[in-house]
């Protein structure tokens, strides 16, 4: 049941129905006819995906940009939910660090303390992808309390630090696996992988570099726009 209403709010949401304001968790119960723990269950994949935001005590309320806020790499990731596969995450590393580089990318100093987070992407038990982000520590310290080996990025960012990704960039190159990405993603050496560097942001300021490695043979992205992206609606 929950899918259903889950997949009923989502079209809803892209067509725009809610730019007056998303209903409560009550109202939506009684518009269903089910639980509010029914509700609760429809809206995170909604959460997850970055098509509302939602904190204790407040309605939730739609994010601009919806599919398109978080770009296709966390299409994919949390799409996997959708499908209905089993989504877990292994993490590697979840701590504070400095790195000139992804300082760079988010115009900081070089001794700047980032939040870094590493993990690889499980889908059924199978590797799709490694992943590997950059947050200024300032914004992102409270994501070390976080248990990301299911959670969102971007839904513990917004629950724990009040912060919802509003725009930015990503490049896409095609990369050969290192020996140590083969082993980490169970694949060959020199297996293809699509290589997703992103700077995303927040208020027109640069908050977040992402590295992430995705199995060629494993995922397919795909996207819609024009016509296909917004189709006319029918009275």
């Amino acid at each position: 049941m929950w899918k259903t209403v889950s997949a009923d709010l989502l079209q809803e949401v892209l067509a725009g129905e809610f730019a007056d304001g998303f209903p409560g968790e009550l109202e939506l119960a009684q518009r269903y006819g089910v639980s509010r723990g029914t509700i609760r269950a429809a809206l995170k994949p909604l959460r997850d995906a970055g098509h509302i935001t939602a904190h204790p005590g407040r309605k939730p309320t739609v994010v601009a940009g919806r599919s398109t806020a978080y770009g296709p790499i966390y299409s994919v990731l949390a799409s996997i939910r959708e499908s209905g596969m089993k989504h877990a995450s292994v993490v590697l590393e979840q701590h504070l660090v400095t790195n000139p580089e992804a300082a760079a990318k988010l115009s900081l100093p070089p001794e700047a303390e980032l939040f870094h987070l590493s993990r690889i992407r499980l889908a059924d038990d199978e590797p799709i992808g490694l992943d590997q982000v950059w947050l200024p520590a300032a914004t992102a310290g409270k994501l070390l309390e976080a248990d990301f080996r299911d959670a969102s990025l971007y839904g513990e960012l917004d629950r724990r630090c009040g912060v919802v990704l509003d725009g930015g960039t990503e490049q896409l190159t095609a990369v050969l696996a290192s020996p140590a990405q083969a082993l980490l993603l169970r694949c060959a050496e020199g297996s293809p992988l699509l290589l997703i560097e992103r700077t995303g942001c927040h208020r027109a300021r640069d908050l977040e570099f992402r590295r992430s490695y995705v199995l060629g043979d494993r995922v397919t992205m795909a996207t819609a726009f024009g016509c296909k992206a917004n189709p006319p609606r029918r009275d």
